[in-house]
């Protein structure tokens, strides 16, 4: 991109929901318009808040060629899609960061893993499975326990199976479909860290941190930042998701989620746009992630990354089970910010919001931001 989008000029985000939603605000803000192709849904998250709305398939090609026409840049909150309007877009002349290229990566396990390995980012012993028999293969390479994957399209947890003797690896391929899988070994860790790095075309990199991440049930469920780990840790870890980025030769947001052994970093999988583990940049950090992905995309200079103490927690569905939150209760913990979806169902397990909150100490602002959720429902 020679020149910066001017104001006025209309953002394509490829995906509805929350991250969509955040990064349209923050469009706002900066003046651009929105289109949103939701992959069929209406009234979407980042629909509502959108001046264009297209309610279509991602492979529709009608619904692809019109968005692509509204569109004077291209980019995504959601990788695992059809990535084939990217050459629509290309055709037509619209930018598309990250490119269709680092959205194919991201979501095949296996070309992930092969080109994490090529940037060299360290990843744990892995194998891949085709049939049953390549699985029972792998299992006795690598050793149980063992977590089988689907190779395409998963995430937060979904499309794996955890295999701890060899008499579950034929009820693990039948769970998971029959269908091609990465198998990894298990990495004990002594905490899960991520970093997002944002990289524009000029290759100008800039980084939000290490942030401290706990999941229940594969969902994250809280977020530190910075992440109490040692300065030289925490090096590694920025050192590792820069490479990644530069290897790439991302424009966008890239987030890196690693586990941290005690004695090495393992990359366990990364994200070419903003993510969870980031929110708490809209509150802690001069310029956002979202700020960070609208910046690069539209040829900007990147802002300033650089995080004050700050804590997220994840508000669930679960969380709607006995009627409607206290919000009252949670807000009266005035240090705390909350930030909803406009999602119209709450579902147990579905991403309804987040809390934040920003202090002096990560620790304490962790256990502000739990106390608020907790006076949501008093539980």
């Amino acid at each position: 991109m020679s020149r910066p989008l001017p104001p006025g000029s209309t953002i394509g985000i490829v995906g509805g929901g929350q991250l969509g939603r955040m990064l349209a605000m923050c469009a706002h803000r900066f003046g651009y318009r929105v289109a949103v192709l939701t992959g069929g849904g209406k009234d979407t998250p980042a629909g509502r808040v959108a001046e264009i709305e297209i309610s279509t398939a991602f492979d529709d090609d009608t619904g692809v060629e019109r968005f692509v026409a509204e569109s004077d840049v291209i980019t995504w909150e959601f990788e695992n899609i059809d990535v084939a309007l990217a050459e629509v877009a290309r055709r037509a002349d619209v930018g598309v960061h990250p490119s269709g290229d680092i959205i194919a990566l991201a979501q095949d396990r296996g070309r992930e893993k092969l080109a994490l390995t090529d940037a060299g980012a360290p990843v744990a012993p892995w194998r891949s499975a085709r049939t049953l028999d390549e699985l029972r293969a792998a299992v006795d390479s690598l050793s149980v326990p063992v977590i089988a994957k689907a190779a395409r399209f998963g995430y937060d947890g979904k499309g794996q199976v955890r295999i701890d003797r060899h008499d579950d690896v034929a009820p693990a391929w039948e769970q998971l479909g029959g269908q091609r899988l990465v198998v990894e070994s298990v990495v004990p860790f002594v905490r899960e860290l991520s970093v997002i790095v944002a990289r524009d075309a000029n290759e100008t990199m800039v980084d939000h941190g290490v942030m401290e991440n706990h999941h229940e049930h594969h969902v994250l469920d809280t977020t530190v930042v910075p992440a109490a780990i040692p300065d030289t840790r925490r090096a590694e870890a920025i050192e590792v998701a820069r490479r990644i980025a530069e290897a790439w030769r991302l424009v966008g947001v890239l987030a890196v989620e690693m586990f941290d052994t005690g004695s090495e970093l393992i990359v366990n999988e990364v994200a070419p746009r903003p993510h969870n583990s980031g929110h708490c940049t809209i509150e802690a950090a001069p310029a956002s992630q979202f700020e960070q992905q609208l910046r690069a995309i539209c040829g900007l200079p990147l802002g300033d990354g650089a995080c004050r103490p700050a804590a997220m927690v994840q508000l669930l569905g679960d969380l709607w089970t006995e009627g409607e939150p206290d919000w009252s209760g949670a807000l009266g913990h005035r240090p705390v910010h909350l930030h909803l979806y406009g999602k119209s169902e709450a579902r147990p397990g579905r991403k309804m919001g987040h809390l934040t909150c920003v202090g002096d100490d990560p620790t304490e602002a962790l256990q502000q931001a739990i106390d608020a959720r907790v006076a949501l429902s008093g539980r």
